[in-house]
Order: C-alpha cells, then structure tokens, then sequence
C-alpha cells in the first residue's frame, strides 16, 4: 500500500499513532492511504477533509478520524455531542464529523454508474489511540448507541488486530474488482489528467487520418499514477524540488497543489512564478479548473497570485511586485541591461540588485510554488527564500534541458551554498518529518512519443556528435532517473579508452505516451511520427511547411494542432510562411510581443520562437532551422549547448508528430543517426572529463555521500 501523507501531522499525538498503525497493518496490502485528502464540499456542510483516507483492493474505502484525547477529557456523551474538559474545545462531534466526510467521498463516485453498481463499501470509524477498552467501558461508553460499533479503540488498531478488524466489518461483501474497475477506482482519488470529452474523427475520415489517430490517443483515459498523485496533493513543510522531464506533468501537477493549497488555506498568500509568458493562460485555467472541481467556487486571486517572473505595467510579476511591495528600487529591462556584469541577463542584474537591497525587509508570503526553475538564476531563489514566512514553502521545478537561455542548474546546493562542514544550508536529501520527501525526480513522459524523446535526448547531449558529447550524465542511477534502462556497457575508465558502445532503451514503465503502449489498437504510420526533412533553402522551408501544414489540415487536423517553432534567425523565415499560409487561406496566430500571453488560438496555426514555445504543445510540431545548433553555427561550446537544448525544447513540444527541418550537416545527420537505432540509443562511452557541462542530480549525489557518512560513523 502506499502512504501519501499530504500534509505534515502538525504534531498530533493521535493523527500520528494511527498513521503508523495504518503502515503497520497494511503495508503489504493493495492500495493507498491519505493523511488530509482534499474534500471541498459544495453544500452547508462545509469542508469535510478526513484525516485518514483508505482506498484498499480487498476491503473497499474507509474514513477514519482521530482523536487524540484521553478518557479524562471526556465529560459526558450526549447523542452525537461530546462534551470535553481540559480540551482543546467544550465539545466536539466526531461521529457527525466523520458522516459528513463518507457523505462526500460517496459522491465522488456518482459520475460512474460503472463504479456506482459495483456496490463498494464505504466504511468509517472514529478512533481514540489513547483509550483502552476498559477505560471506556468503566465510564459507560461502550453501550451508547451513538458510538457502538462506530468508535474504535487502543487495543482496536494494535498490529495483530487492526487488519483483521477492517476484515472482519468489510471482506464479506466487498466485490472481486478486475484491474480496470480497481484503476478505475483509483481514478476517482488520484484524478483524471483531463477532463475533456475525446475528438470525434472527421465523418468518413479514412482509417488512419490524422483524426482518427487523436481520437484513439484521446479516448485512453489517463489517470495521474501514484507519484503524480503524491506530488500534486502534498504540502512539504520546507523547500521541495522536482526534477522532471518535458511531459511528465510539472505544470499539471504544480497547478493542482496550489489549487488545493488555496482551498485549504484560503488565509494564505500564494505565489504561482513561471518564466514563459504565454503559459499565463494555461496556468490561470489549470488553476481555476481544479478549484472550482474541489469547492465549486472560484478562487480569491487578490490571495493566489500568478506572477511572471518578471512582470509587466499590464501584468505584474515576482520581480515588479517584490520590488514595490518592500519599497525597493525597480528596474526596468532597459535600465536593468545597463548594470549587467559578467555576461549576466538583465534579468540576473535585476534580481542581483534586489537581493541586496532586501536583505533587512519581511516577509510577504506563505507558498511560493515555481515552473519552469531551470531559467530562473540563483539569486531568484534567494529572493524567493527570504520573501517566504516560515517554514519557508519553497517549491520549484525544472528540467536543466530546457534552459533555452542560460545552462542553470537550480540544485539546493549551488543555490544556498554550504555552511563551514560543507553541508548543503538547505539540504534536499531524504524526507521531512510527515515522510514527505524533499526531492522528487519525474521520468516518465506523457506528452511526447518514445520515438521524438529519444532523438531529442541524443541531440541535446550530443551523443553522436563528431568529438562526443558535451553534456549528458555517466552514472546509471542518472540514467535511471531520466527514465532510461542501461542494457549495454558502462561508463568505466576502461570503456571510455575502449570506446566501448553504451546501449540504452526506453522502457513502457518511464513511456507514458498512448501510441507507445503495446495495447494501442488504432492504425498509424510509425514513420510519419518523426519526419527528418533536410532543405536547400529558406525559400524550400517556406514552400514544404505551408504545403504539408496544407496536407495537415485535409488530413483532419484542425489548425489549433498545429505549431511552428524554429531556432533564430527566424525574422524573415516566418513572416513569408504567414504570408504562404494566408494565400492558402489558413489563418496563422504569431506571438509577438503584442500577442504573448496564449499559445493557442481556435481556428489559427501557432507561429512562436522556442522561448515563447516552452511550457506549451500542439498535436504536429514543425521544428525548424535546426542545422542553427551546429558547432558551426553556434561558434562556441555554451552556445552549442543552448542551441541543443532549444532543438530539445522544440521537439518535445509535439504531442504526436514532429517534422524536423534544417539543412544538410552535422545537427540533421544526428538526427538521422538517431532514427536508425530502432529505438535505442548506442554510442560510445564517455566520461565526466569530457563534457562542458554535467547533468548529473547533485542533490541527489548529495543525498548518497550523507548516507554513506551516516554508515561510516
């Protein structure tokens, strides 16, 4: 069973008793348990969030409340009223509390009259740890009919008991579920990545037209797995990380936890930070769609801000409100350009200045939760730190492939620096007190097919790169965390001199993607997945992409599925692919300055930088200029890197099918390389010696040297 303790005991004596007995009974079973599920209910009853929540293959759903008082603060029981003394209340209501909690995990199920017919049973007790049953049938509790039956005990939750308890009350009538029901089920807790009804095909479409394929790929319901589960409905008590992989999730997931935050915490002030405009929209809708299906209500946006980083007269950001808010000076981009050191951005220069002029002023807010922390510089995060009341909810995710400006890493380390035993000041390794972790690696991709992750990996390391790779990691259990399977070699000195072949395969576990489970029945054309296309000329890219986008939409894709990105220079490129497109008469929405807070647009082609492309996806993606990340072109190692990772965000933007497009050289014939793996990768070993830059976790490498000093000592 697996235990998602979503937020910390807040020192409860009780709560924590019956969690542990809850491990202890049922750990080897088939199911989940929640510490604090979020239950919003949208009648007069109000919020009705049980303390524990169980959802168990073999014995159905079961709600229990603690209570962690003794026999002596208990007064008297009248009907359903406790009257208590030397309590934290004068009386108390536990078994109303709890009924109106089975009230509202019931009706989650009313949408399925699938799961409304398999007659589950819903079960509840109030439990009082610290109460024997001696006790309570010494003071004549034991036969009022308000708690017979309903109340358990000390000697009720003892290992050798509880699960045979649970049994006992539930086993007899329980149904057999089959893997779909009890996924099914599952669902119902962890949600539904989306709750959009799926495309009908186009009427008459042929078998393996493009809208036939979304139709399949749309109707597989998705369910959020166990670990997406956790991170989205988990409050840590301090700063957490999550590592993650493009399409694994980050924004979905981020955006639930402060939904349900908020709902839970309606007095605290929450900060949502992301770096890329035109995912304003998207973030602002993720948020209000998962707040109004948890109360019903809609969200108090004077208390739950979304804040670009940096901010704007029209709409305000982390830096700008920061800034005003402590009376500090703001710069604007102009004047920020001008005090840059070092080759820093004028964002780096604006947090610089900043973080020195903050250092005497409060704090301002509850939860900071971050998107995209891969752009973001370290003095950003400081910034952040310091802005937060304890216990500093600092939250943030990245993925170090995506820095399409700068090559940071935001580990902990490098951040916050170290105190004189070289300790990490914030240190990610491990878990918190409530047994939430404080680090979390996401590997598993969703949104991109198996076949485009793979050869966007292998151009964003430069695994068949003429003189080798220039980032990328050597140890397994990096590659392990990226979602890759080492089946051949190793990265060994020996190897490395060898230049031994290193394999590496994707398996089904970390390839989330519809078309890549084996069970995906509907008809498609591998190969038109990732289509490598090499051109002679601009006037070639412009003719091909408006002729196949043309193709594209006869095929039945609808405009809005389509987007065009590509590397710089794109100045003249996409003005003339509008043009060729209008006289087609497709209608083309092109982010701009003026035009930059959405992505999509119903009924227009998306045209967009990569920086303004990140965060964002279309079902066919148009990737061009890709030859512009040739060393050539680059002209120097970090601006090679960056390229690579702008080729990497560019590709993965697809939720279906790319088409990748540059000229005849090194960047296409990687590629190339890369398609005839037959889906794997295989190169030559390498070592950390040989790169420019390293993409290794070195919190998590932290993590291991703490333990291994734990052992020592």
């Amino acid at each position: 069973m697996k235990f998602n303790p979503n937020y910390p005991n807040d020192n409860n004596k009780g709560q924590r008793q019956l969690w542990n007995a809850l491990k202890n009974a049922f750990e080897q079973d088939e199911g989940v348990a929640y510490y604090r599920y979020p239950i919003f209910a949208t009648s007069k009853r109000g919020r009705s969030e049980p303390d524990f929540l169980m959802i168990h293959r073999r014995f159905g759903i079961w709600i229990f409340e603690s209570k962690g008082c003794t026999i002596g603060n208990i007064a008297a029981i009248e009907g359903h009223d406790w009257q208590m003394r030397d309590w934290y209340a004068d009386s108390m209501s536990p078994i109303s509390q709890i009924e109106a909690q089975l009230f509202e995990v019931r009706a989650l199920f009313k949408p399925s009259p699938m799961l409304e017919k398999l007659k589950i049973p819903f079960e509840y007790r109030v439990v009082l740890p610290f109460i024997s049953a001696s006790e309570w049938a010494m003071q004549g509790f034991s036969k009022h009919p308000s708690t017979n039956g309903v109340v358990w005990l000390e000697e009720d939750i003892l290992q050798t008991s509880f699960r045979q308890q649970v049994k006992a009350v539930s086993s007899a009538y329980m149904p057999t579920l089959d893997d779909a029901q009890w996924e099914q089920i599952l669902g119902v807790f962890r949600g539904i990545a989306t709750t959009e009804p799926p495309r009908q095909p186009n009427p008459g479409a042929p078998v393996s037209c493009h809208s036939r394929v979304i139709h399949a790929v749309e109707s597989r319901l998705r369910i959020l797995d166990e670990k997406q589960d956790r991170i989205s409905q988990e409050v840590p008590e301090g700063p957490q990380r999550m590592r993650g992989i493009a399409g694994s999730g980050k924004t979905v997931l981020f955006t639930r936890r402060v939904a349900q935050m908020h709902a839970s915490n309606p007095d605290w002030e929450i900060a949502f930070v992301f770096w890329s405009r035109s995912l304003y929209q998207q973030i602002r809708n993720l948020i209000d769609k998962h707040y109004r299906r948890l109360t019903g209500a809609t969200p108090d946006w004077n208390k739950l801000h979304i804040w670009h980083a940096w901010g704007s007269k029209e709409l305000t950001g982390f830096y700008r409100e920061l800034a005003f808010r402590w009376k500090c000076r703001f710069l604007s981009f102009g004047d920020a350009e001008k005090m840059t050191i070092h080759g820093e951005s004028a964002y780096e220069a604006a947090c610089r200045n900043l973080e020195e002029e903050c250092k005497s002023c409060p704090s301002l807010l509850d939860a900071i939760v971050i998107d995209e922390g891969q752009d973001l510089p370290a003095s950003f995060y400081r910034i952040a730190h310091h802005a937060l009341r304890a216990p500093k909810r600092l939250y943030w995710a990245y993925d170090e492939a995506q820095g399409v400006d700068s090559l940071i890493v935001p580990n902990a380390s490098e951040i916050f620096g170290r105190d004189e035993q070289g300790r990490p000041c914030i240190d990610l390794s491990g878990s918190y007190a409530s047994g939430m972790q404080k680090a979390h690696n996401m590997n598993c991709c969703y949104r991109t097919p198996r076949q485009i992750l793979l050869a966007a990996h292998a151009i964003n390391m430069g695994l068949f790169r003429e003189g080798g790779p220039l980032q990328g990691i050597t140890r397994k259990e990096d590659w392990i965390a990226l979602g890759y399977q080492v089946v051949e070699g190793d990265f060994s000195a020996a190897s490395v001199k060898a230049c031994a072949t290193v394999m590496l395969q994707r398996p089904d576990k970390t390839s989330g993607h519809p078309i890549d489970n084996p069970e995906f029945g509907a008809p498609l054309d591998k190969s038109t997945i990732l289509v490598i296309h090499e051109s002679l000329s601009q006037a070639e890219d412009v003719d091909f992409v408006a002729t196949s986008i043309h193709r594209d939409l006869e095929s039945g894709l609808r405009p809005e599925d389509i987007a065009i990105v590509g590397l710089e220079p794109t100045r003249y490129l996409f003005p003339q692919i509008e043009d060729r497109l209008r006289t087609l008469g497709i209608r083309v929405l092109s982010l701009n300055n003026q035009n930059k807070d959405q992505f999509h647009q119903a009924g227009y082609v998306t045209i967009s930088s990569i920086r303004r492309a990140k965060g964002n996806e279309a079902y066919k993606v148009y990737a061009l200029n890709l030859h512009m990340a040739g060393a050539l072109q680059a002209k120097s190692p970090e601006k090679e890197m960056i390229a690579r990772n702008q080729i990497f965000v560019a590709l993965t933007r697809t939720k279906l099918w790319c088409v990748a497009v540059g000229r005849h050289g090194s960047i296409m014939k990687e590629l190339l390389d890369t398609s005839k793996n037959n889906g794997f990768l295989r190169f030559p070993a390498f070592n950390q010696a040989s790169l420019k830059r390293s993409m290794s976790d070195t919190d998590a490498l932290q993590e291991n040297l703490c333990s291994q000093t734990t052992v020592s000592a």
